[in-house]
């Protein structure tokens, strides 16, 4: 079984990952990360030198590899649900986790990552807050549609993201 973690940007997917692996002892991939280390350039050089198409394609393989696997907590990219096969695999592979926050949270969140400015690309000519609502209108029929799972990360503590998560997990298919 592959659980894999949507949402948009700033919404914890990584930080909540990580946490969710370790206490499974699964393997975590964060697709991002794993395209840019193929490619060699941050997304925001994939989006600006090959264009979206192209990192979108290079997401949509990157995410159907890891797909394949067993045993692993997938953190997908903001926008690997805007692709309809995506969103098919990931629901055939496993619970599919909706990690939502408000426009503001996300927001503070973005800010006051470092790395947002030089690794994470504009969706928008708007400011930051305008590109985070009218993005996330758009795609949150897509999260819904995808998602087995939806949890708020508004100021809330990892553990306890990761708790719920875990509690709402089919007993089946995950030995805590």
């Amino acid at each position: 079984m592959v659980i894999t973690l949507i949402g948009y940007r700033g919404t914890g997917k990584s930080t909540v990952g990580v946490q969710l692996a370790a206490r499974l002892d699964w393997d975590f991939v964060d697709t991002d990360q794993e395209i840019e280390h193929t490619a060699g350039k941050s997304i925001a050089e994939i989006f600006a030198k090959d264009g979206e198409s192209r990192f979108r394609d290079l997401e949509r393989n990157e995410l159907q590899r890891q797909l394949a696997r067993e045993n692993v907590i997938i953190s997908a990219g903001g926008g690997a649900i805007l692709d309809d096969q995506s969103r098919q695999r990931m629901s055939a592979a496993g619970p599919v986790v909706w990690l939502q926050a408000s426009v503001e949270t996300i927001v503070k969140r973005l800010q006051s990552d470092a790395s947002t400015a030089s690794s994470r690309p504009s969706l928008t000519d708007g400011g930051i807050f305008d590109e985070v609502s009218d993005v996330l209108l758009q795609r949150e029929p897509l999260y819904a549609e995808a998602a087995s799972l939806m949890i708020s990360t508004n100021h809330r503590d990892i553990d306890s993201i990761v708790d719920e998560i875990i509690t709402q997990l089919p007993a089946d298919g995950v030995q805590c």
